[in-house]
């Protein structure tokens, strides 16, 4: 890795870390119901069904999925560059997840590890995620799932601009929290080549260009209606995406 990529992943964690403060209390990233919950938990036994599966929740975070996935009797692993992030996520008595220290792009285990790779709200986060989703294939048993949850989260169209800044604004006011600051820089942004958001047809190319085989999405709007259901008007405003998961085949 370069010193530049270094830097940028050094301030990708001072990100993430600083957004470990409150990143469960935004809705749309904590799992805010149990309808919600039952929701995720009727998606991975679509997605991934089997029992007993041996999964690496990648860019674990506050160990949300790996929470659902855990508790449906799966065996999980979560990574995470942030350190804050994964004290949220151990501090939840999850005892039996193992939670550690790992980059996204480079998970530091065998090949055939796992029977599926699940990440969420991660891939457009990424500096290189071509590099991402081979190294998600490698650790794969044959036969193994990488399942990607992400979205476009800004389209680039004025209303979503002026809905994102209302939404701000209010939370600004209600919780006293400027949310602007669990942005990245300008700097790290520039890098990244999903800065806005991955698209459904960009995550597909990349998950076709890693050899992974049987490439199928699912759109979530469903969950989404859910999750707004539970959701107050100030973060229900701008909460329109295009949310899926995707998965494929080693």
């Amino acid at each position: 890795m370069s010193i530049n990529e270094n830097k940028i992943k050094e301030e990708i964690t001072k990100r993430w870390d600083y957004s470990s403060q409150r990143y469960d209390t935004y809705h749309g990233h904590g799992v805010k119901s149990d309808e919600e919950a039952a929701a995720w938990k009727v998606l991975f036994k679509q997605v991934i069904p089997g029992e007993n599966l041996n999964v690496l929740d990648v860019g674990c975070g506050t160990g949300e999925m790996s929470r659902i996935l855990a508790d449906m009797g799966h065996k999980v692993t979560g990574i995470d560059l942030s350190e804050k992030m994964l004290s949220v996520a151990k501090s939840k008595s999850l005892r039996d997840i193992e939670f550690r220290i790992g980059d996204a792009e480079n998970p530091q285990f065998n090949e055939g590890k796992f029977d599926a790779v699940v990440t969420r709200h991660v891939l457009w986060t990424l500096p290189n995620p071509e590099k991402a989703l081979k190294s998600w294939r490698k650790v794969l048993k044959p036969g193994g799932k990488v399942v990607v949850i992400d979205c476009l989260w800004d389209d680039g169209r004025l209303e979503t601009h002026l809905k994102r800044k209302i939404g701000e604004v209010m939370i600004r006011i209600v919780e006293r929290n400027d949310i602007s600051k669990d942005s990245y820089t300008a700097e790290v942004n520039a890098i990244l080549p999903n800065a806005k958001g991955v698209s459904l047809d960009k995550t597909r190319e990349y998950m076709e260009k890693a050899g992974l085989k049987d490439v199928r999405s699912i759109g979530l709007e469903d969950l989404v209606r859910i999750q707004k259901k539970h959701m107050p008007l100030r973060y229900k405003i701008a909460y329109k995406y295009e949310y899926y998961v995707i998965y494929g085949l080693k």
